[in-house]
């Protein structure tokens, strides 16, 4: 079989990934960068064997390429009846419209968002720290304009990622900050004000190709002080970017 996967049919060979976690860096050794973080019983299309150890060139679902070790995954070869009309077809879409998420190898992240709060409009602007795949510090600065006032939203939200490197992963996050309340120049009954704001929810990020990241989320905002609290729930979508 082995023989197979470094000889003219190489091209239809396949790993499967038998680890839990399996790193696929940018060259043939462990040195090399981690470009993508695979999880267990993924397949991926053998390119080339290295001349050096145990290291398989692997096709990534974005198109790009990486390096794998060979003691944490299973060659194997695909006839062309190996998968079903529907499943080629499955694989077909995602190959084409979707791609590893490159949370496992980013350290910064920058996102938009744009939706509704209090069945108000929102406009969020999200830095990231991503402390380690799971783990991330996120700030949020924001706007929510209405018809008698506005709301700016600022602070820091501490962010779970379920599922990192999953080309669709769920998130949770809770944030704490400040909410200023501005009114409008023709509002006289309101008054400037400045209130506590906890956020609590999550969401999910989706990869596409060219790792265009796609963010929806969902949240509730509490807006209080020693007087008083107010709720409102938060519908956003945007793209966020990762470097």
């Amino acid at each position: 079989m082995l023989v197979a996967l470094v000889g003219p049919a190489a091209a239809e060979a396949y790993l499967r990934v038998i680890a839990q976690k399996a790193p696929v860096h940018s060259g043939p050794a462990g040195s090399y960068r981690t470009v993508f973080v695979a999880e267990r019983g993924q397949v991926f299309q053998v390119l080339e064997r290295g001349t050096k150890d145990y290291w398989f060139k692997v096709e990534l679902e974005d198109g790009t390429t990486g390096w794998i070790l060979g003691d944490v995954v299973y060659p194997f070869e695909v006839g062309p009846d190996e998968a079903g009309a529907f499943t080629r077809m499955g694989r077909a879409i995602r190959r084409a419209i979707l791609g590893p998420s490159p949370i496992v190898y980013a350290n910064v992240g920058l996102s938009f968002s744009a939706g509704i709060l209090d069945r108000e409009g929102v406009f969020l602007l999200r830095p990231s720290w991503l402390i380690d795949p799971y783990w991330a510090l996120e700030g949020f600065a924001g706007l929510s304009p209405r018809s008698d006032k506005d709301v700016f939203l600022g602070g820091l939200a501490f962010v779970l990622r379920m599922a990192p490197g999953a080309v669709i992963g769920p998130y949770a996050s809770i944030g704490l900050g400040a909410a200023h309340i501005r009114p409008k120049a023709d509002n006289f009954l309101d008054e400037q004000e400045t209130l506590m704001a906890l956020s609590a929810g999550g969401g999910f990020e989706i990869t596409f190709k060219k790792q265009i990241t796609l963010r929806i989320d969902a949240r509730n905002w509490s807006l209080f002080d020693q007087n008083k609290t107010s709720n409102g729930q938060e519908y956003s979508a945007g793209l966020a970017i990762f470097f």
